[in-house]
């Protein structure tokens, strides 16, 4: 599992209202609900259904774009911490959204899954996250691995901008020189919290790393501790 900063956009949906959260860690936090001003299905009377259609459509494009513009103003802020988005709702509202022109490319590209779901409120939240557990899976593990080679290939590059081994890396943690730690997730509970209370005093970020990727496990076989540091540590 990532560090608990990690966040991921969530929007459920459908042509009457829309909820737009976060989710960092494992805590949902809403951030806004918007109502619709799209017509019921039912035709107001002394309307042709053609008239009426057209309405419909166009009060249910006029609610994606403004749906399309808070997930910008909510979202473009957060820039790299936002790891993804995702959009959920019942019918094919959410399709004709995500697929349209209402999100900006930059928003649009961070758009990770699309999933079925019954409603749009906190419940909806709550569904499109339980939805999206693999989905939340496989993207913590390609995170996991982008962090391990980020590691290797600095331990292979500038040897002096990382460390390894328990020992090692908390010196260099309680002189403020750790940017990113790793952990392994086969450590002991009581060194994770060691080491991330330590961490947390420096502002450096932790990562908790699985040993289901080949990245994990030389890890592992390091000492299950690693670093990227903020500066060159030239040892004597």
């Amino acid at each position: 599992m990532a560090t608990d900063k990690t966040t991921y956009g969530l929007v459920v949906m459908d042509k009457r209202d829309a909820t737009v959260a976060v989710l960092k860690g494992k805590s949902i936090i809403p951030l806004m609900k918007e109502d619709s001003m799209v017509p019921g299905k039912m035709k107001a009377g002394g309307q042709s259904a053609m008239r009426f259609a057209q309405n419909r459509e166009l009060a249910a494009k006029a609610f994606y774009k403004k749906i399309g513009e808070l997930m910008k103003d909510q979202f473009l802020n957060m820039g790299d911490e936002l790891k993804g988005i995702i959009i959920g709702g019942p019918g094919p509202t959410k399709y004709e959204f995500a697929e349209g022109n209402f999100i900006t490319n930059e928003v649009k590209k961070k758009i990770i899954g699309i999933k079925d779901i019954s409603y749009t409120d906190e419940f909806g939240l709550q569904e499109l996250v339980e939805r999206s557990e693999d989905l939340l899976a496989d993207e913590e593990i390609a995170e996991e691995k982008k962090i391990m080679l980020r590691f290797f290939d600095t331990l292979g590059k500038q040897p002096a901008k990382a460390s390894y081994g328990k020992d090692e890396v908390m010196k260099n943690i309680k002189l403020g020189a750790v940017d990113i730690l790793l952990l392994s997730e086969s450590l002991d509970d009581a060194v994770i919290d060691e080491f991330t209370t330590e961490a947390e005093k420096m502002n450096t970020t932790v990562y908790i790393i699985s040993i289901e990727t080949r990245e994990g496990v030389q890890l592992k076989e390091i000492g299950k501790i690693a670093a990227i540091l903020r500066y060159e540590m030239h040892t004597e």
